[in-house]
């Protein structure tokens, strides 16, 4: 896709309520026993709204979305991973999940710590990242007056907080806001068989372009490659499912999601509670 059309794109779902918020928050390499969690499960609820709150209220979920036949994906991150059986036991007993499927997020290390140097942050560090938290296309110069530095300044400091991942940048997004499709595809590929799946989700990109958002990996499930698609109609989502099961794999599990949420979180509390230690502590 060209950056025009990339352009249009994201303004059509920011119009359409899909895209609610740019945001900016603290980057997981700041927590050296920072844990992503994906969960999911078919709940027994008979109200999942009300459901999708509950489960969100706790302070390590940072999105709950709801499937069709009331599967639940939900989103988590740990502080320590000592947390992660109380938190099986909340998400059971809250979200009605008596099967629940725990997957530890896995991703290629492009870059080792040691090479990123100094990974402190100054309170300068923390103002920006601050004053991005809830519009992360925030104008220079309107960070520049919130945190009280210069425009140069700002910008050589907002740089090395992306380089360094120190930053993490995302969006609020609704599937249930549009009348494409958006699904999660389970892949479960055959334990005998050893592939290299960064290689494949590669190939799979090259494959699908824009149609895959983004894709998810997990040390504790190695056969699993959970894979986002965004399509227009569902024939779209019937060949990509025809195709997936040509190639092989032990299984492919459609599932469209129906409505989610996103919640805040602990690291959230986090920046929240740096912003007025160091307001505090120059006033």
């Amino acid at each position: 896709m060209s950056v025009n059309s990339i352009h249009k794109r994201v303004k059509s779902m920011v119009e359409l309520g899909i895209i609610k918020n740019f945001n900016a928050r603290l980057g997981p390499i700041n927590f050296s026993t920072y844990t992503n969690i994906l969960f999911f499960g078919v709940s027994n609820t008979k109200d999942p709204k009300s459901t999708i709150e509950k489960i969100g209220a706790h302070d390590c979920i940072y999105n709950v979305t709801q499937a069709g036949s009331n599967l639940f994906y939900i989103h988590a991150c740990l502080e320590n991973i000592t947390i992660l059986e109380s938190l099986v036991l909340f998400i059971r007993q809250v979200g009605q999940i008596n099967e629940l499927t725990v997957g530890i997020h896995s991703s290629p290390v492009d870059i080792s710590i040691e090479d990123l140097g100094d990974m402190s942050l100054s309170k300068l560090d923390y103002l920006i990242i601050n004053a991005l938290k809830e519009n992360s296309r925030k104008p220079t110069v309107d960070i520049s007056d919130e945190v009280g530095a210069s425009t140069k300044t700002v910008r050589r400091h907002l740089n090395r907080l992306i380089e360094k991942k120190l930053v993490d940048l995302s969006i609020d997004w609704y599937p249930d806001k549009t009348a494409e499709f958006i699904s999660f595809v389970q892949v479960y590929l055959e334990p005998s068989e050893i592939i290299d799946k960064s290689d494949l989700i590669k190939d799979l990109r090259k494959q699908f372009g824009s149609k895959i958002i983004f894709s998810w990996m997990f040390g504790n499930l190695p056969n699993l490659i959970i894979i986002c698609f965004w399509i227009r109609i569902m024939k779209e989502l019937q060949e990509i499912e025809t195709n997936l099961m040509s190639k092989g794999f032990e299984s492919v599990r459609v599932t469209i999601l129906l409505e989610g949420k996103n919640f805040p979180s602990w690291v959230d509390h986090y920046l929240k509670d740096k912003i007025y230690e160091i307001k505090t502590k120059s006033s």
